[in-house]
């Protein structure tokens, strides 16, 4: 191959990871709040596997067919989540974090903390005894599935409430050194990013941007979590090795695609995969109640295609592929699905400000947490921010209860965060 030919096929990939990028962010812009916003973080990967897929097509191991369906399906996508935020606004946004935030006492505060690690630990004992880090998380996740999300639930309600000015940044820094030490057992690469998160929300809440230094910190401890985990649980030796793993599970992001066009997977199960596409999105509820829509996700029934045997695990079945499978040899259904499937996703950030309006504290507060965390994997795997929507309702669900139950004695909110806005960031 010619260097010609091998400076085309690069220049396509660059041209359509930056296109892809520029779209997302423009779409998103008006609802997230920083580059630091989940939203973004884990969008990195809509415009990384844009890249590989065009470098696929280029190279004629794809049609370019499949790249013109991810392009409409990523557009439907972002079509429908601006329209959902049209009328969402951060300054409220950031008030209803604040206020929520602060009508928690520290003594309820702390009692949340505790919840968290005290489930933590069996989660850590039994990744440990079944060996559960790196790749073989996902079976664990399986198996284990309602301590996890009830985990990852409390987790995330725990980070948002670190937030208060009830607690100095020693007491927050321990409380995430011992939730990040415990999830190692049972972890992936991104074990560091609750805390990029949390950062993130402290500068939005205070009404501050992330400088260009905050910015590559952040990034270098997410990227440092990685090589840590990479070391611990998939082995990788030495820096190379490192390397290799790291740039192998940017660059490869879109490795679906991979196995369902290049590996002829998603051919090979349109027969053998007998699920409608309603039941499937739904699975992840109707589970909840032992209606089960099937018994492997997308991502392992390719897998189980390409490797000649049956697996549970798979990679994540990114919208395109997704829509691929259900509406084949079609371009109006998927984008009008990835419209829908991108506006109710998105919903999530406006639905936070009807929440603020609610009187309990933990419907105040899950709406918020909702609309932070659970929207950012949407376009990546639809299926995740079900399951996250599920810890964080379930958090919410039996918080009120409990609320509701022993009743709420009077409390004095702690001290609103400084009075800086973000007037000067119009939107």
């Amino acid at each position: 191959m010619s260097d010609l030919i091998i400076s085309n096929i690069a220049l396509d990939g660059l041209l359509a990871g930056l296109a892809s990028a520029l779209v997302f962010y423009a779409f998103l812009r008006r609802a997230s709040y920083s580059l630091l916003d989940p939203l973004l973080l884990v969008g990195v990967f809509v415009p990384l596997s844009a890249a590989f897929l065009a470098v696929l097509c280029a190279t004629r191991i794809v049609p370019w067919d499949k790249f013109l369906l991810f392009t409409i399906v990523l557009f439907g996508y972002l079509v429908g989540a601006r329209i959902s935020t049209t009328f969402f606004r951060l300054e409220r946004f950031r008030q209803a974090l604040n206020d929520a935030v602060a009508s928690f006492r520290r003594g309820e505060i702390l009692t949340i903390l505790v919840v968290t690690v005290l489930l933590t630990v069996p989660l850590a004992v039994l990744g440990l005894t079944h060996g559960a880090s790196g790749d073989a998380r996902q079976e664990f996740a399986r198996e284990f599935r309602p301590l996890i999300v009830l985990q990852s639930g409390l987790l995330l309600f725990s980070v948002t409430l670190l937030l208060s000015r009830r607690f100095n940044t020693a007491q927050v820094a321990t409380f995430m050194v011992t939730i990040i030490a415990l999830s190692v057992p049972f972890s992936g690469k991104s074990i560091l990013l609750p805390i990029v998160y949390f950062y993130g929300l402290r500068l939005f809440a205070t009404g501050r941007r992330p400088s260009v230094r905050v910015l590559v910190v952040m990034g270098s401890l997410a990227l440092i979590g990685a090589a840590l985990m990479g070391l611990i649980a998939y082995r990788a030796g030495g820096v190379l090795g490192l390397y290799g793993l790291i740039v192998g599970r940017f660059w490869a992001s879109g490795d679906v695609y991979v196995l369902a066009y290049e590996a002829g997977g998603l051919d090979y199960i349109r027969g053998n995969y007998h699920v409608a596409f309603i039941p499937y999105m739904l699975h992840p509820f109707t589970d909840l109640v032992g209606v089960r829509a099937y018994d492997r996700p997308l991502g392992g029934m390719l897998a189980s295609a390409v490797v000649g045997y049956d697996v549970v695990t798979g990679p994540n079945p990114q919208l395109p592929v997704l829509l691929d499978f259900f509406f084949p040899h079609s371009l109006i259904e998927p984008f009008l699905v990835a419209l829908v499937i991108g506006f109710l996703v998105l919903a999530l950030r406006p639905l936070a400000l009807l929440c603020s309006r609610a009187r309990g504290r933990f419907v105040k507060l899950g709406g918020v947490v909702a609309a932070v965390f659970c929207p950012a994997a949407g376009f990546f795997d639809a299926s995740l921010v079900s399951i996250s929507l599920i810890g964080v309702v379930g958090v919410t669900v039996f918080g009120t209860a409990v609320e509701l139950l022993y009743g709420r004695r009077s409390h004095v909110a702690s001290p609103p965060f400084p009075a800086q806005t973000y007037a000067s960031r119009s939107r």
